[in-house]
């Protein structure tokens, strides 16, 4: 073997080290977890002593319960709307960067991700206050305003509280998914947009048939991401309502939490926890099959 050959073949022995790292440490912080959750779920354990395998009684008996169903339209809901609203927004924000005669673009966009670095259980105390039925901000202004009829007990009403609590959710988030979209959107070259101008495309025209297909895969993964993230919200429920009043703003992270640190069931919190996974992965298999099939510049 000549000196070549031992130097690419120490290469190769390199490269697959460095390879083989970040799959060992991908398996300790994420399948690892994920296995021992799987198995937690079929056994009835307290968190301390040897758990007892019992097979899939805790999802037998998790899904005859009503309050787990009741804690899972609650969060699909809060999916929907966030999703809708997170994304829906920030591309409506995306097209109007792109119009030339904006000014001030680079402060818009600052102002508008700040929401983001801040911690969501600081958004949600602040919201609290805003949403606050006595003194707060929200019926303040309504009242000096003159629509006292509009006043309601934001965080108290169950027919209106998961809207309620959707909007810090969806101000906080807008930022993020805006980030992604624009960086789409510089790497278009620009000598599209010229082209489309000379020919009439301007305008909303442009913004549909020229930007929106040119950034659909980055369009695409802020649903997934958004749609797969506030399956596991918990922060701003927390601090906005405590899933109250009763359960009918409780997500099943919450709904997780309580079974595992409250009642001290760690076997069903761990189901509980394996069924937030079911149903994201789920949820954005769907959206990734639905929008890789319909693509919009088809």
């Amino acid at each position: 073997m000549n000196t070549r050959e031992i130097r690419t073949k120490k290469q190769k022995i390199f490269v697959y080290i460095l390879v083989l790292i970040p799959f060992i440490a991908f398996v300790s912080v994420m399948i690892g977890p994920l296995a021992n959750s799987v198995y937690y779920s079929l056994t009835k354990w307290k968190g301390v002593g040897s758990p007892k395998f019992i097979g899939f009684a805790n999802y037998i008996k998790l899904f005859k319960t009503a309050d787990f169903w009741l804690v899972v339209g609650n969060t699909l809901y809060l999916t929907l709307v966030c999703t809708l609203g997170q994304v829906g927004i920030a591309l409506v924000i995306c097209f109007l960067m792109t119009i030339r005669r904006l000014r001030f673009k680079t402060f818009h966009r600052a102002v508008i991700f700040f929401p983001v670095v801040m911690a969501p259980v600081v958004v949600g105390y602040v919201w609290r206050f805003i949403y606050n039925g006595d003194n707060g901000l929200l019926n303040a202004f309504l009242r000096a305003t003159g629509q006292s009829r509009l006043m309601k007990n934001w965080l108290g009403d169950p027919s209106i509280v998961l809207r309620s609590v959707s909007v810090p959710v969806i101000w906080q988030y807008i930022g993020l998914y805006m980030v992604i979209m624009l960086s789409a959107v510089a790497a278009i070259p620009e000598e599209i947009f010229e082209s489309a101008e000379l020919d009439g495309c301007t305008g909303f025209k442009k913004s549909i048939y020229i930007t929106l297909p040119m950034i659909w895969d980055s369009f695409k993964i802020c649903i997934i991401l958004c749609a797969s993230g506030t399956m596991k919200i918990y922060d701003h429920l927390v601090a906005l309502t405590n899933g109250g009043p009763g359960r009918s703003s409780e997500s099943m992270a919450m709904y997780c939490y309580e079974y595992t640190f409250r009642y001290g069931n760690f076997g069903m919190g761990a189901a509980i926890a394996v069924a937030i996974l079911v149903f994201a992965f789920a949820i954005a298999g769907t959206l990734q099959f639905v929008m890789t099939r319909r693509k919009i510049y088809e």
